[in-house]
């Protein structure tokens, strides 16, 4: 078997992976809907049924739940918003690109002498890890880690090959 050298690692946006990962938020979403939907149908019966029996405070115990549950499916009316936006704002094409002349993540492309730093951040509510470059100049550019498929540490261990040792994945926003 014979193979010639490998020039760069070249990762493509997964839209596949980023159409199933908003297709599971709208699932969820719908869910949390029927769930608030029995549990208001539940709640008001059962705040009937003791307000009959003369004890006023389940009028607020219901308020309560229903409140929790309402909330409940807002955050997740978000979080399926939060997913369709980035898949709506997602383009074909490289999304990161480690060579020996240098990196390109997102939009952003620079030779290794100009990188100053490549991590990853913390993701947020619905918001998974992101791969961050911040160049000596001050600008920055990340990627979603759901929208590529390719691991982090593989992300690394590129890195400190092809920059010769000078630069590599901070990981740590990853630890638990």
């Amino acid at each position: 078997m014979t193979g010639g050298a490998i020039e760069e690692l070249v990762v493509a946006y997964d839209l596949e992976r980023v159409t199933e990962r908003a297709e599971r938020r709208r699932r969820l979403f719908r869910s949390r809907l029927v769930s608030l939907l029995i549990t208001v149908l539940v709640v008001v019966g059962f705040a009937i049924w003791l307000r009959s029996q003369g004890q006023p405070l389940g009028l607020w115990v219901s308020v309560v739940i229903v409140t929790i549950s309402v909330a409940w499916a807002a955050i997740s009316y978000l979080i399926y918003r939060r997913a369709r936006r980035e898949l709506g704002e997602l383009r074909p094409g490289t999304a990161i690109r480690i060579g020996r002349g240098g990196v390109v993540i997102g939009d952003l492309s620079s030779g290794w002498d100009g990188v100053a730093e490549i991590a990853t951040v913390k993701g947020g509510l619905g918001r998974s890890a992101r791969l961050a470059l911040r160049l000596r100049d001050g600008r920055t550019s990340s990627v979603a880690l759901d929208q590529v498929s390719v691991l982090p540490a593989t992300l690394d261990s590129t890195t400190r090959v092809y920059s010769a040792g000078r630069h590599g994945v901070d990981l740590t926003a990853l630890e638990i």
